[in-house]
């Protein structure tokens, strides 16, 4: 997936929200054992000093061979920093161990304990996405980006700072009963070459959870794949990341196999997950931007 013309983000990456404290130590330790090397975390998720910790083990550790420029690096500024910034990604820094983050996400676009029609929820973004700019700019980032963002918040990004969104990255819920905002926004902002990552790829479990699936299954039994895998493969053919979460080695191994499952997905494949949801009962799982002014 090209960035910007100059690199790349790794397609799957660990997903790390819900794993709390010490709880996310021994699945990071695995999920870098079976290879993988993005690493997503928030502030809000409470486990940064923890993955600091575990990656500096992990670097002293000779049987893994790792060093900090083999891994990617996502954390995002909380609704409750949205004030300070700056102060907030310092601390990231601090608790993460690292001198810089591959990419850093305004994580929402509204301010907590503030009402999602406060005029301070725009104010505050765009200071904040002028932050991230100067940071990129000063080396403390390398990528800056937004999670959760609807179209109307990411023109205003354009039309509303000096930076624009050139390179951004656009990280939000995508399964396939919901995936079209996804597609209005990389459709809109294309030419911004924005990158796009997606969470939430198993719908909050609905999709293990729902027994009529019969495209998905049907293409599964074909591909000898299970259902999570083809979701996985479906959005990566869009050319979007995917973030997984698990405890569960086996599991991680498999999500981690799914890279070499795209290439076998078909046009008409993709088409018959495309219509699990039609444009008038797509099914969000996770929070809704929308509301937010």
């Amino acid at each position: 997936m090209p960035l910007s013309g100059l690199d790349e983000i790794p397609l799957i990456g660990l997903g790390t929200f819900r794993l709390k404290g010490n709880a996310v130590q021994q699945p990071l330790r695995d999920a870098i054992h079976l290879g993988y090397r993005h690493i997503d975390t928030a502030a809000i998720y409470r486990n940064e000093k923890e993955i600091g910790f575990a990656l500096q083990e992990l670097y002293k550790d000779a049987s893994f061979q790792l060093a900090r420029s083999d891994l990617w690096i996502t954390s995002k500024l909380s609704p409750y920093d949205m004030e300070l910034p700056r102060a907030a990604l310092l601390e990231t820094l601090s608790h993460l161990q690292v001198e810089y983050l591959d990419l850093y996400l305004i994580h929402w676009p509204g301010i907590a304990r503030k009402p999602s029609s406060s005029p301070l929820n725009k104010q505050l973004r765009l200071e904040a996405w002028n932050m991230l700019n100067e940071a990129k700019r000063e080396g403390l980032v390398r990528h800056i980006g937004v999670s959760n963002f609807t179209p109307n918040h990411i023109q205003e990004l354009i039309a509303e700072t000096e930076y624009g969104i050139e390179g951004a990255f656009i990280q939000m819920e995508v399964h396939p009963w919901y995936w079209r905002d996804a597609m209005e926004i990389h459709s809109c902002f294309l030419e911004q070459n924005i990158t796009m990552v997606g969470y939430a790829l198993l719908a909050e479990g609905k999709l293990l959870a729902e027994s009529s699936l019969t495209a998905l299954d049907q293409i599964a039994q074909r591909l000898g794949a299970s259902r999570v895998q083809v979701t996985l493969a479906w959005a990566m053919s869009k050319n979007w990341g995917v973030l997984v979460r698990s405890q569960n080695p086996e599991h991680m191994r498999l999500n981690l196999e799914t890279l070499s499952l795209v290439s076998s997905l078909t046009a008409e494949d993709c088409t018959a997950i495309d219509k699990t949801s039609s444009p008038n009962n797509e099914e969000k799982q996770c929070w809704d931007p929308r509301i937010v002014t």
